[in-house]
């Protein structure tokens, strides 16, 4: 049964890379809209999600709120467009659901920003394999790799309250969704098994994003700590009091962030994440 779920997700995927109508041009970098982007992979993605027993409903029409929480996901739970083509894909497919969360990769963003090596897990970051497989990508100064980390994390920093605000009214949505069932009457089993599973669908698009946070703000890190090692400058200062600004503020988000007791199973938060200065003395 495993195999056959995990076949089924790897053709759902390959039918995602061959449709290729992916365009980045709509709202919040999402692709345009389309049948394959609004109906085909939504459709796929959440019977791909019920064969993995996650929670997912497709049967409810979705909530203006539910819309918005899942356009402002796309930026977090989605790689930049010039990080390597099968880490977008990836990323891409875990989004709509067609595969699994990918696992975390600590070096893409450094690796991405200095250009390479794009061959993933096999290598991870490595200073001689960037130069043999990209000789001609050298920067003249470490500067300005520091101003872009610092600048990819200001822009990351700004979208946090737009994504905390819209989740606060999802889950505010939902705890009146839940208390409707004990009230409303002539409720079938159906309707109320699809009206939780969207509240916990919707709890696990929160978390993932929680995760995402946590992810972003160690990818940065590496970035920075692996600069600072490679050439200190000046400017690591404000980038790290960038980071930290971020890290705290996501950190809070977490402790805020409740898990509805009926998706306790099913959903899983990160720890809050704890800003730190990137050197520790002692």
């Amino acid at each position: 049964m495993a195999r056959a779920k995990t076949r089924f997700s790897l053709a759902l995927a390959s039918a995602l890379a061959l449709t290729g109508c992916y365009s980045t041009t709509g709202d919040f970098g999402r692709p345009q809209p389309g049948f394959t982007q609004d109906v085909l992979l939504p459709f796929s993605g959440a019977v791909a999600a019920k064969l993995r027993d996650e929670p997912s409903s497709s049967l409810y029409a979705f909530t203006e709120d539910e819309k918005e929480l899942r356009n402002r996901a796309w930026v977090f739970l989605n790689v930049e467009e010039k990080a390597p083509r099968m880490s977008w894909w990836e990323h891409h497919a875990a989004f709509h659901r067609l595969l699994p969360p990918r696992e975390s990769d600590i070096t893409l963003f450094h690796r991405t920003q200095m250009g390479g090596p794009e061959l993933g897990g096999l290598v991870g970051d490595s200073p001689i394999a960037r130069r043999i497989t990209n000789p001609g990508h050298a920067f003249r100064s470490l500067t300005s790799r520091y101003n872009f980390v610092r600048d990819r994390i200001t822009q990351d920093h700004a979208l946090v309250p737009y994504f905390k605000l819209i989740a606060a009214q999802v889950r505010q949505a939902d705890h009146v969704r839940l208390s409707a069932l004990s009230h409303v009457g002539n409720v079938t089993g159906e309707q109320a098994s699809e009206a939780r599973a969207r509240v916990c669908e919707n709890a696990l698009i929160i978390a993932r994003v929680n995760w995402a946070f946590f992810d972003r703000a160690a990818q940065y890190r590496y970035s920075l700590e692996h600069l600072l090692i490679e050439g200190p400058e000046r400017e690591s200062i404000p980038a790290e009091r960038t980071l930290m600004a971020f890290e705290a503020d996501i950190g809070r988000f977490t402790r805020d962030s409740v898990v509805p007791p009926d998706c306790l199973a099913e959903v899983q938060m990160p720890a809050p994440l704890i800003a730190r200065p990137l050197v520790r003395k002692g």
